[in-house]
């Protein structure tokens, strides 16, 4: 619940029995029944892994508008998809998408396991929104002008990369949690 140990009002999510809808109560701290409990070093682990999946979710939607773009698009009698730039753009967007796909597969296998650490989410956190960010770019590049108009949805990607880049740490951030985990020397200030 992130303040909810020291807020005076909290805003619960729960499902409402007798209509099956999820709703917003506002809950004071001293309401009969309400009892918080703060969850010590799991919060940012949870989080920034939740925020590299959406990252690879953003880049994989970006990669699938844009290849359903170059086979659409046509140029010179033939869709853009069979020029060589085109085809690198796209290269490269799934090489993005692929290994982040699999850095996060990993590390849910070792959430299960129950070995993963805080600098495992951070680097995660950290490489999968940077490759994220430069995904849904080679996207923009491959439609051109195209590329910022709504009904193409680059342009909504290109927004969701720079907010999912921004969140639970900057890429700065992050890279100094992993950087003291594998020299034990902190850089922190």
């Amino acid at each position: 619940m992130g303040n909810a140990t020291f807020a005076d009002i909290n805003m619960i999510w729960a499902r409402e029995e007798g209509s099956n809808q999820v709703k917003g109560f506002v809950v004071a701290k001293d309401n009969p029944g309400f009892a918080v409990e703060k969850i010590k070093t799991k919060v940012l682990r949870t989080t920034r892994t939740g925020v590299a999946w959406f990252a690879v979710g953003c880049a994989m939607g970006a990669y699938e508008h844009a290849l359903r773009y170059a086979t659409e698009r046509q140029q010179f009698g033939r869709p853009i998809g069979g020029f060589q730039l085109v085809q690198d753009l796209l290269v490269r967007m799934l090489g993005n998408v692929t290994a982040t796909q699999a850095m996060m597969l990993r590390l849910g296998q070792m959430q299960d396991e129950g070995v993963m650490l805080d600098e495992h989410a951070s680097l995660a956190k950290a490489f999968c929104t940077v490759k994220c960010r430069e995904t849904v770019g080679y996207a923009r590049e491959l439609l051109g002008g195209n590329g910022i108009l709504l009904e193409n949805h680059i342009g909504r990607f290109v927004a969701d990369a720079e907010a999912i880049y921004s969140y639970e740490g900057t890429r700065e951030m992050n890279t100094l949690i992993v950087g003291k985990s594998i020299t034990g020397l902190s850089a922190f200030v």
